[in-house]
């Protein structure tokens, strides 16, 4: 009996190996089919790339779900950033671990898709608040010095006379659509995936 547990164990280790990479390639395939808002800043494009991290999440736990996003998010910087500045991934690293997380969490807490229904609502605010509060004293302030661009002059560009009128009609609205679509996307995927993986239903 000993021994069928420590194959199982072994067997799990090495799925996760596995498929954490594979996850985290896919999830730079989808970051890179990102796209625009209507009225939103340019610089805000909504990808779904944080599905694959919060899908390892709801599959390994949500330490998986943060590798996943840590390993995403240094492939696209090797790969497909063109400033250097590393800020974009910073900001998709955080917003998609803090969303993966509250989603995975709360899946388990409840034990099943009602569990995982508040987890992506919570997932949705907390990411919006974080986000808001990052880009303030934090994303914007750091791109703008690492740019060498006074930040008055990057808000002027985007004709936003304060970074808090930015944060109240940008940001804070662009994190609550992404993360309504997420979740849109994620539920249908979940309750496909539940059954099989035997996370809750």
């Amino acid at each position: 009996m000993r021994q069928t547990e420590i194959h199982v164990e072994q067997t799990m280790q090495t799925r996760k190996l596995v498929t954490i990479p594979l996850l985290a390639a896919v999830g730079v395939i989808l970051q890179m089919l990102e796209f625009p808002l209507p009225v939103i800043p340019a610089f805000l494009k909504l990808d779904f790339s944080t599905l694959p991290g919060l899908i390892g999440g709801l599959v390994f736990g949500p330490v998986a779900g943060m590798m996943i996003e840590l390993l995403k998010n240094a492939l696209h910087m090797l790969l497909h950033n063109t400033d250097g500045l590393l800020v974009g991934e910073v900001a998709n690293f955080v917003a998609g671990t803090i969303f993966i997380w509250s989603a995975v969490f709360l899946q388990r807490k409840g034990q099943g898709k009602s569990g995982f229904v508040l987890g992506l609502a919570l997932g949705t605010v907390l990411m919006t608040i974080a986000m808001s509060v990052a880009n303030v004293y934090f994303l914007m302030p750091a791109y703008a010095a690492l740019s060498r661009l006074p930040l008055d002059q990057m808000l002027e560009s985007m004709h936003i006379d304060s970074l808090w009128s930015l944060i109240l009609y940008a940001i804070a609205p662009f994190n609550l659509i992404k993360g309504l679509a997420l979740s849109l996307v994620a539920y249908p995927i979940y309750s496909k995936i539940a059954a099989k993986l035997r996370i809750g239903g």
